[in-house]
């Protein structure tokens, strides 16, 4: 398993769930589409405090966000 590419599936997954497009997460959490982009494919390692603007942008806790983690 790779970790980055599980965590931006999850994210990918949260974000399709809330009906949340990559350009709209990216303005919510103050980031660049693009970035959003290849944290959800992998491409790009997330730091612990942008992960942490990308959870609160997309209304759910740390707790929450990692109870869904395998």
């Amino acid at each position: 398993m790779e970790l980055y590419k599980e965590v931006g599936k999850l994210i990918a997954k949260y974000r399709k769930d809330k009906g949340i497009s990559q350009e709209k997460l990216a303005a919510l959490s103050d980031l660049h589409e693009d970035y959003i982009g290849k944290i959800e494919r992998g491409e790009r390692k997330v730091t612990l405090h942008k992960l942490n603007d990308i959870i609160k942008s997309l209304g759910i806790t740390f707790k929450e966000f990692f109870n869904n983690f395998d």
